[in-house]
């Protein structure tokens, strides 16, 4: 009995093991469609026209900080203009840099972000501030999950209930 249940630890490691190793092999290879028909010159324009993401990042920061201090304040009105705009900001990166660095942007957020989101949005419905507050507290450790992930773990978000203009951490990490 013993060793059947060592068998099970092992054998759901291992799956648990074979899982990650490839939610990290879809998340980080970029697929390319390369059809032929894409000139030099036409990849020119198309990467000169991709938003930079740390620009497209700081704008989604800023309505989420501003939804954070709405959330403090307990404007209900407020907060769910503010959260609207996270959701836009969130999907205008999905859709306008999928990938970045070698890393497929899109399904990070589809997999930290979006999981995040809905309950989010229920606890703001239900105006039940001690839960709003406790999932954007979630969500802003999703964020840094992703961070981390991607090869940018020095990018430290906070949820942004105190007066700091940038929600985040400068310090150096230990």
């Amino acid at each position: 009995m013993v060793q059947t249940t060592s068998s099970k630890k092992i054998l759901y490691t291992a799956l648990n093991l074979i899982l990650c190793a490839f939610l990290i092999i879809q998340c980080t290879t970029e697929q390319p469609e390369n059809n032929g028909s894409a000139s030099q010159q036409e990849l020119k324009k198309a990467k000169e026209n991709t938003p930079e993401l740390a620009v497209a990042m700081g704008q989604l920061q800023t309505y989420y900080h501003k939804f954070a201090l709405a959330v403090e304040a307990k404007n209900y009105e407020l907060a769910n203009f503010y959260l609207h705009e996270v959701e836009a900001a969130a999907g205008g990166i999905k859709e306008n840099i999928p990938s970045y660095e070698g890393y497929d942007i899109r399904k990070f957020m589809q997999i930290m972000f979006d999981s995040d989101v809905e309950p989010l949005e229920t606890a703001l419905a239900n105006k039940n501030w001690d839960e709003v507050r406790q999932k954007t507290i979630d969500l802003t450790e999703s964020c840094n999950s992703c961070h981390n992930a991607t090869a940018h773990g020095f990018v430290k978000i906070t949820p942004g209930f105190d007066n700091n203009p940038f929600n985040q951490d400068f310090s150096i990490s230990e």
